[in-house]
């Protein structure tokens, strides 16, 4: 063990009473308060905290905390009725609030997650750090997570993820309300390939795009969290790039708060991309990089291996840990509730009426009016309807009563979700009770993209032997099959399409009478024919592979199934091709009750759409088409009914051209998913109540073919391929980004900018007067492009950007003057030359109108500098530790970034340094930090650069010296170097030896607790009243411990807590012991006869164990138990075992700790050659260092892992139990029930311990 560890390990939060540990006291800063808290961590502890689920510090004060929670549109999370939490908010999902263009509705949207998410945090079961927004641009409609993007334009993306993040953080200056992190760091626009595949592209594309979001949000908004991504760019995966995390994020932008890798990311640097061989390799990619929190294990199992490896350093550790906790004090978790603005919410916050309304509200405000024409043969357009004048209403389709809440949705109370049905029954139950509501839902939404993932076949022969093929190891195939294993390992065949085929040569075919598919059926399955020699060739087999037909549905994280079919036997007696051929199942017929009630209606309204087995994480769409039956229904409707409205919600742009020029669909509507108060909010928008005002966030493309690979990453067009965005995309399309008509009119008049030369300096005004010239009141959205027609053609600039825009509120005949205001800082384009900002001199020509096709004015400015006048804008210090001893010292450095985001050569600059507490760091002239005296202190470096100073700061904590410099037992002196607790081997008795000690600086204080009697613990405590930091030493008197072959009744030395005799016996010289509910978990002290002796000493225990079965989900478990009391105790136990990914496997070694009831650590090992559940299992106690060893076979064993904890008065034996599940996020809130499993009987052969 090592001297920090020794002397940090039992550092205490409550030294004295009138002294407040410096993480603990609000006068200092959060960074100042993080440093020392992680000061106080040993290397373990530190291990453990570097995850999204961060182990408690119970001795700390410090709670286990989840870092992963989503909120994206309501904070993911079910009701709790224990607490008195309702289901959360739902509110619409990010591209439909995105088509609101209404940066001011999403703020107070994300204002009310807000609040729900702390009234949630009060009840300790869920933090307040989360994954959201998505801010990345939709550069291709057939992402999968298209639907969690606020657009297409990387401007419009900034401007509502930013409201999202100000509304989420709060208007308080002390404390945040929540975190938000903005994801995916960045170029994640491809899920099928995420894991292991590269976004390549050029610097511009890169900055000007992708970038663009991140950048904005970090200089203007504080986002105080980015999420790496999966992928790579440029072939270097995000999460392992310093260029990309430190680099631009942090040194460019200014980021100041943590990173966190997306879950698995990490990993992916060496098991997806091969950048690396190792998990110690990744970890150092990871942490030297910047990527502060690994969402996954690799940090908490290879951190302290790579740091003996010489890969890492302790300060790459701190400095990670700094980050997370300065965002966690932020939150007000370590202060005194008091002093938290938003610590008082009631648990009645969540789901209260006033965002129930809010909810409604909002999805009034997104639906994008996309066709009101006339109704053929009356004078009336479509919308809206009249429901004082209908008799008959018919609502259609697969959504017509269903609440589609989209990925990353809490579960809302039932009765919060209104469907479009309930809405429309309810509204006219109100208006006209008389009209006759129809419900016919009819179509299907089931998807014909990704429809299998197919891993290998098998053939076997009439004789009864078996080749197996791998399926991924194809001769050939159709357009757009890949290969991948997405979250799992698995290799299989995916983006398997209505069509697809993949071939295999030199297949022998003789004698073969059944074939076997291992399939996954991500959705709703489709149908698998093996041909010979072509697609079209002789059909030998037939496999429904359907969710319709009964097949085991794996969903998009799944593995294989075995499915087997019989093979047409053709006389075949030499290899052939056979090709597989993947077809979707047939389209379901179109119900003739449900055109009969279209036709007989007054009005038929056909609810369509898309729902998460379209596309979703980890799959993307294959086609742009409706999924299912659904243009068939909408034409077949369309037939029958000449007042047809189509309402479409889906996740993005939908292929329309089959049925949107239909005469008699005069009417179409599109949302995105529209959270719980979806009904509601359609029926006020059919009936007119509110006129529609959203714009599409996105274009929409005629075809899917008009789209280069979604694997392309490159916006320009170019041979052969077309542009990218309403940026470079020129061919025509069906609706165009920011379309969207209105039940009114507006009229443009009389539009003007505040100036007509500008440099990169200026910022400008652009007004224009809208009438409302209609009949109804209404919101226009007025949008603002810029042109730059002087560029020269070779630059190939955007067709046009988005740079302002504005929604408002229009009465009937009234005129409002809309004024824009625009940065010209903000005009720039990425020099890949220079590697900077630049900007075309000539005009810049600023389009006016209701969307980025239809222009009603224009107004122009001529740019007259091609470079914004250079300042110095980001400064970021360091000097390499967070951690100092006095007299250590450290050189301090710093990066110089100018305002066109380029970095100048600190050579340029002068630098001047001071600090806040002289007596704990001095600083020379030339940045020489030297460490002084014990406490925490903040470094101040002003640099300054063409007259404007910049300062850039960090903290930094000195620790006292805790060591002893003398300690004895009687009289004897037992001191040795790196031990922190000592054993002594006594005969029993009733007093206990003397123990004195003193420590090496005279500074600090030693208060000794003496043990009462032998066996007991003598507990010596070092204190520095400057820091309030303090050491706890261990001196346990124990007797010499007792063996146990259990060859009859157990030996006189046992305990048994919690003893029922039914529930163990000894029989044929084991100790049997049958599980029952309950372990020692948490809150959770009920485990039943575990057997204790007295062991407070160093020992090693063994015993062979024999389980009736595998351990059962979800933690049955038996083996050793080294104990203190029911919240203080170390297993060692052979257990049920959960993988990560795929499911659940058999049993696994499990070594955990708890201290004062908290979780503090566990090693998980998957056992190598245990068979018939037999395995050795031997626990090494020295010191305060568990060390647990297998056996297969006792005599070789194998290290499963070792943890450190202080245990006194210890008590050694064997455990039995069935076992609890930690409840989500680690919070102390007993246990979250599962399935219970089946007894199990658990055969101790021996207990065989050696005491030293």
């Amino acid at each position: 063990m090592n001297i920090l560890s020794f002397l940090l390990l039992l550092i205490s939060p409550l030294v004295t009473e009138d002294k407040t540990p410096i993480y603990q006291n609000t006068n200092y800063s959060y960074e100042e308060r993080a440093v020392d808290l992680v000061s106080r961590l040993t290397l373990e502890e530190k291990e453990s905290l570097l995850g999204n689920n961060m182990a408690a510090i119970p001795r700390l004060g410090v709670r286990q905390y989840n870092v992963w929670s989503e909120a994206l549109h309501g904070v993911l999370a079910g009701a709790n009725p224990s607490v008195g939490i309702q289901g959360p908010t739902s509110y619409p999902n990010s591209v439909a609030t995105g088509s609101s263009w209404d940066p001011e509705l999403l703020e107070r949207e994300a204002a009310a997650i807000a609040d729900e998410a702390r009234a949630i945090f009060q009840t300790k079961t869920k933090g307040l750090t989360f994954w959201s927004p998505v801010v990345e641009p939709i550069r291709d409609p057939r992402w999968g997570r298209t639907g969690e993007s606020y657009g297409e334009d990387p401007f419009l993306s900034a401007v509502m993820s930013g409201a999202y993040v100000r509304g989420l953080m709060g208007d308080d200056p002390d404390y945040m309300k929540a975190v938000p992190c903005a994801k995916h760091y960045f170029a994640n626009n491809s899920e099928f390939n995420r894991h292991v595949g590269s976004s390549d592209m050029d610097s511009r594309d890169m900055r000007e795009f992708y970038l663009y979001p991140y950048k904005e949000l970090i200089e203007n908004d504080d986002l105080p969290s980015i999420m790496t991504s999966y992928n790579a760019v440029n072939h270097v995966p995000t999460s392992a790039s310093a260029y990309y995390v430190d680099t631009i994020a942090r040194r460019t932008y200014g980021m100041k708060g943590y990173v966190t890798g997306d879950c698995a990311a990490i990993e992916d640097i060496y098991t997806g991309h091969y950048y690396v061989e190792t998990a110690e390799e990744a970890t150092a990619a990871g942490l030297k990089t910047g990527v502060d929190s690994d969402c996954g294990s690799v940090y908490q199992r290879a951190a302290i291996s790579a740091l003996e490896q010489g890969l890492i350093t302790m300060a790459d550790i701190d400095r990670a840990l700094v980050n997370v906790f300065t965002i966690r004090m932020r939150t007000g978790e370590f202060d005194p509730e008091s002093m938290v603005t938003y610590s008082l919410l009631p648990a009645s916050t969540v789901n209260a009426e006033r965002y129930q309304a809010l909810a409604e509200e909002v999805a009034t405000r997104t639906p994008v009016l996309l066709k009101d024409e006339i109704v053929a043969g009356t004078d009336d357009r479509a919308l809206p309807l009249k429901a004082s004048e209908i008799k008959s209403i018919a609502l259609i389709g697969p959504q017509a009563d269903k609440v589609e809440l989209g990925p990353y949705s809490g579960r809302p109370e039932e009765s919060s979700r209104i469907s479009p049905y309930k809405g429309i029954s309810d509204y006219l139950a109100k208006r006209n009770p008389g009209v006759e509501v129809k419900l016919a839902s009819g179509g299907s939404t089931k998807s014909k993209s990704n429809l299998l993932y197919v891993a290998y076949f098998e053939l076997t022969k009439t004789d009864g032997t078996v080749t197996r093929h791998d399926a991924t190891k194809f001769s050939a195939c159709s357009d757009g099959i890949t290969v991948g294993s997405g979250m799992g390992t698995e290799e299989q065949v995916r983006s398997i399409d209505d069509g697809s085929w993949t071939a295999y040569e030199n297949i022998d075919l003789t004698n073969v009478e059944k074939i076997t598919f291992g399939v996954n059926i991500p959705t709703e399955g489709g149908i698998i024919e093996a041909h010979v020699d072509s697609p079209s060739g002789n059909l030998i087999s037939t496999l429904e592979a359907t969710k319709a037909s009964g097949k085991p549905v794996g969903g998009v994280y799944g593995a294989s199934t075995p499915m087997e079919e019989k093979v047409l036997r053709l006389g075949v007696n030499e290899p052939k091709t056979v090709y597989l051929v993947y077809k979707a199942p047939a389209d379901d017929e179109i119900d003739p009750e449900t055109l009969k009630a279209a036709k007989e209606s007054d009005v038929a309204v056909v609810f369509v759409g898309t729902d998460e087995n379209t596309a979703t994480e980890e799959a993307d769409r294959l086609t742009l088409d409706l999924p299912g039956n659904q243009v068939n229904l909408i034409k077949a409707v369309a037939a029958v009914n000449k007042h047809t409205i189509v309402v479409m919600q889906t996740l993005g742009c939908v292929e329309v051209e089959e049925f949107k020029n239909l005469e008699n669909i005069p009417g179409i509507i599109w949302t995105g998913y529209n959270g719980q108060a979806q009904g509601p909010a359609i029926a006020k928008v059919l009936f007119g109540d509110v006129t529609p005002g959203g714009k599409l966030n996105a274009t929409w493309y005629k075809s899917v073919k008009d789209l280069p690979a979604i694997t392309d990453y490159t916006l320009r067009g170019g041979e052969g391929k077309n542009g990218r965005t309403l940026w470079y995309f020129t061919k025509p399309v069906s609706y165009e980004f920011g379309y969207g008509i209105s039940y009114t009119t507006f009229e443009y008049s009389n539009f003007r900018i505040s100036r007509t030369s500008i440099t990169p300096d200026d910022k400008l005004t652009i007004s224009v007067d809208v009438k409302n010239t209609g009949s109804y009141d209404g919101d226009e959205v007025v949008q603002i492009y810029v042109t730059t027609p002087d560029s020269p053609a070779s630059a190939q600039r955007p067709i046009k950007r988005l740079k302002g825009f504005q929604r408002v509120t229009i009465p009937v005949g009234q005129t409002k003057t809309v004024s824009i205001d625009i940065d010209c800082s903000d005009l720039w384009f990425w020099d890949m030359e220079a590697d900077r900002m630049t900007y075309d001199k000539g005009r810049y020509v600023f389009e006016v109108g209701s969307s980025s096709k239809d222009i009603r004015g224009t107004v122009t400015a001529t740019m007259t500098a091609s470079e914004i006048t250079p300042e110095l804008k980001t400064v970021v210090a360091d000097c390499g530790v967070s951690v100092l001893r006095a007299g250590e010292t450290a050189q301090i450095s710093y990066t110089a970034c100018l305002n066109n985001d380029s970095f100048i050569n600190v050579s340029e600059t002068k630098a001047s340094y001071r600090t806040n507490n002289d007596a704990v760091v001095t600083i020379d002239a030339d940045g020489k930090l030297k460490a002084v005296g014990q406490g925490v202190a903040t470094v101040y470096v002003d640099v300054t650069w063409n007259g404007k100073t910049v300062t850039a700061s960090f903290s930094v904590k000195v620790m006292p010296d805790l060591s002893l410099a003398t300690l004895k037992v009687a009289g004897k002196s037992y001191l040795k170097a790196g031990v922190n607790q000592y054993s002594i081997v006594r005969k029993a008795s009733a007093k206990a030896p003397a123990v004195t000690a003193t420590a090496k600086d005279p500074s600090v204080r030693v208060v000794v607790e003496q043990a009462s009697a032998v066996p007991g613990t003598a507990v010596i405590s070092v204190i520095d009243d400057v820091t309030s930091d303090k050491a706890v030493y261990l001196v346990n008197f124990g007797t010499k411990a007792v063996s146990d072959e259990f060859k009859s009744a157990p030996s006189s030395v046992w305990t048994v807590l919690g003893e029922n005799k039914d529930g163990w016996k000894v029989q044929s010289g084991a100790l049997a012991i049958t599980t029952a509910a309950g372990d020692l978990t948490l809150a959770n002290n009920n485990a039943a006869n575990v057997f204790l002796q007295s062991a407070n000493t160093d020992w090693t225990v063994d015993t062979k164990l024999t389980c009736s079965e595998t351990p059962g989900m979800p933690a049955q478990n038996a083996g050793i138990i080294a104990y203190q009391d029911e919240d203080n105790f170390v297993k060692l136990v052979y257990s049920a075992q959960m993988f990560r990914r795929g499911g659940q496997g058999g049993g696994s070694i499990q070594l955990s700790s708890e201290e004062n009831g908290y979780a503090k650590a566990t090693v998980n090992t998957t056992p190598e050659g245990i068979g018939n559940n037999v395995v050795w299992l031997r626990l090494q106690k020295k010191g305060d260092v568990y060390t647990a060893f297998y056996s297969a076979d006792g005599k070789k064993f194998v290290e499963a892992g070792k943890l450190e904890t202080g245990l006194k008065d210890i008590k050694a034996g064997v455990i039995a139990c069935d076992g609890v599940m930690p409840s989500f996020g680690g919070f102390r809130r007993g246990a979250m029930p599962m399935a219970d499993p089946k007894p199990m009987t658990a055969s101790f052969d021996y207990f065989r311990i050696i005491s030293k």
